[in-house]
């Protein structure tokens, strides 16, 4: 199960409290103090692990308790440091504050990040003594560790996005283009989450997400909503995926609409316009192609854009689909 937002709770762990103690040895009857200080108390640190892409193995509302320190003991022995708890995340993933809503740290560039820091431990009575004091029984308690309430709200980070309607053979595309195996059936939302897949080459490997289906309104919740259309927002550029037997132009400028009202900009991440099932279109109609590409064109904000006519099912169009996206990803890291 995909999930990429959960509400969770952590708390650093309590200093242990410092020792009163004295020295009592055999031939020692009245030596000095001797208390420990209390151990630190354990953090809750979040770590990105880059296998996972998903936050369903954190449930909603979980508590993380970080370890007590230890309390100090005689002999000036110090008390053991709580244990810190480790939570892991899928890179892209932002922590924000529960209670104000604001961000606290973004997990794309960060591989580490305490969250909540344990308390400090007490001092014993060993820190205490003085000239005019030299049997004190003072010692302070651990301090409390840090406690939040936050929100963990992962945005996938791909470097090339399929989006398109439902049933326009996004999983399809993926499957042929990667090793991802989405669900794929003749009907709309068959995609319900997310889907990764990978392409690699040579010493490297471009993430490509098919995006769940988006329709019209989607910006305002419809269908799968707007859950998902934050996910487009860090890919490295988008392929738009049009059915070429389901109006292409019509679907286009709604898609189009849709980009843009998430956010003003994400319709310039479009690099591709794949035309997809031609393996639907007759001899006659195939031969007017082009009359259907500028259709699309028209609707399309006034830049340039590389068309593929493919058929994901027989595999046609595919290779030289998946071989300009190689060269488009080495050109923007050239160029960067």
């Amino acid at each position: 199960m995909f999930k990429d937002i959960v509400f969770i709770k952590v708390i650093g762990g309590k200093g242990g409290d410092g020792c009163v103690s004295f020295r009592r040895e055999k031939y020692v009857p009245k030596g000095g103090p001797d208390g420990g200080d209390g151990g630190k108390g354990g953090d809750c640190i979040i770590v990105v692990n880059p296998h996972l892409s998903t936050l369903s193995h954190i449930v909603d509302g979980q508590v993380f308790r970080a370890k007590n320190g230890e309390p100090g003991s005689g002999r000036k022995c110090h008390g053991a440091d709580g244990e810190d708890v480790i939570i892991e995340v899928p890179r892209g993933t932002q922590v924000i504050d529960a209670k104000t809503g604001k961000l606290i740290v973004d997990m794309t560039d960060v591989d580490r990040f305490v969250i909540a820091r344990g308390g400090r431990g007490g001092l014993g009575n060993w820190h205490f003594r003085s000239s005019t004091n030299q049997t004190p029984t003072q010692f302070t308690k651990g301090e409390p560790g840090e406690e939040k309430e936050i929100i963990l709200d992962l945005k996938l980070i791909a470097d090339v996005g399929l989006v398109g309607y439902p049933n326009a053979g996004k999983s399809s595309i993926i499957r042929r283009l990667t090793s991802a195996t989405p669900k794929v059936a003749d009907y709309p939302f068959t995609t319900l989450e997310p889907v990764l897949g990978v392409i690699p080459f040579q010493d490297k490997r471009i993430v490509v997400a098919d995006i769940p289906g988006i329709i019209e309104d989607a910006h305002k919740g419809v269908g799968l909503g707007i859950e998902f259309l934050k996910h487009i927002e860090r890919t490295k550029f988008l392929i738009l995926v049009l059915d070429i037997v389901d109006s292409p132009e019509k679907k286009a400028k709604i898609l189009i609409n849709e980009l843009k009202k998430y956010k003003k900009d994400l319709p310039k991440k479009i690099k591709f316009v794949v035309l997809n099932k031609i393996d639907l279109l007759d001899s006659d109609e195939k031969e007017n192609i082009d009359v259907i590409t500028s259709a699309v064109v028209d609707v399309l904000p006034k830049r340039k854009y590389e068309f593929f006519v493919v058929s994901a099912l027989t595999g046609d169009g595919i290779d030289k689909l998946k071989d300009k996206i190689i060269e488009t990803f080495l050109n923007d890291i050239n160029e960067s």
